[in-house]
């Protein structure tokens, strides 16, 4: 199996469980997948969705919100980056780099900054998460501190401890396997992989791609 090209053009998106994917085009236009893109009311630059449904975002001025009963909830703090993994799990980072998770990832929580500096950071609903600075050094959380990782990417994403991929700034994208990085054919610009495996990806056109066989096929050695 390839990659398939899917109808549309966003900018970055999110994979949660199956094909539950969100995304943002060039206008901050907030999209859903559903055999096709249901546009959703809001703008947003980056957004997150977890293996449960939990949807969080953040738009130009920084402003976070949650997805909470089909309207946006405006959550404290000011974020340039979000991920999700359930709603226990969100982390961000800000403009200065800092990195900040959510108490029980609740909208009612609080943020707690955790040591470090990433400009991407990304976290699964079993609690991995993995992230890159600006020297696209790759790092993975230990639940104290920053374990580094051999390779260099611009964008990571993790689902699970079994599930972890990202781009480098040619654009070529990688899979962590036991301890490898095993690189997929194609190019994107930002890619994600869902909890059951399902890749989806953007590239430097914004055109949109998913590959169905990702968690399970195993990376082609190329």
């Amino acid at each position: 199996m390839s990659w398939q090209k899917i109808s549309g053009a966003l900018t970055q998106l999110a994979v949660g469980r199956g094909n539950n994917v969100w995304g943002v085009n060039a206008q901050d236009d907030i999209y859903q997948y559903n055999n096709g893109w249901n546009q959703i009311d809001g703008k947003a630059v980056n957004i997150g969705v977890g293996a449960d449904g939990t949807v969080w975002c953040v738009n130009r001025k920084d402003e976070i919100y949650a997805r909470v009963n089909n309207n946006w909830i405006k959550i404290d703090g000011a974020l340039v980056q979000i991920s999700v993994g359930d709603k226990h799990h969100v982390w961000g980072v800000n403009r200065q780099d800092q990195i900040y998770y959510r108490t029980n990832g609740d909208v009612n929580g609080d943020w707690v900054q955790v040591p470090g500096g990433l400009t991407n950071v990304s976290v699964a609903a079993d609690g991995a998460v993995w992230g890159v600075n600006r020297n696209k050094d790759i790092y993975r959380w230990n639940g104290a501190n920053w374990d580094h990782i051999d390779g260099k990417l611009k964008q990571i994403y993790t689902s699970g401890a079994s599930f972890v991929v990202g781009v480098n700034d040619n654009d070529e994208i990688y899979q962590y396997r036991n301890g490898t990085w095993f690189k997929w054919d194609g190019r994107l610009k930002d890619v994600s992989i869902s909890v059951d495996g399902i890749l989806w990806g953007v590239n430097s056109a914004n055109e949109i791609y998913t590959r169905q066989d990702g968690g399970f096929g195993g990376p082609a050695f190329k």
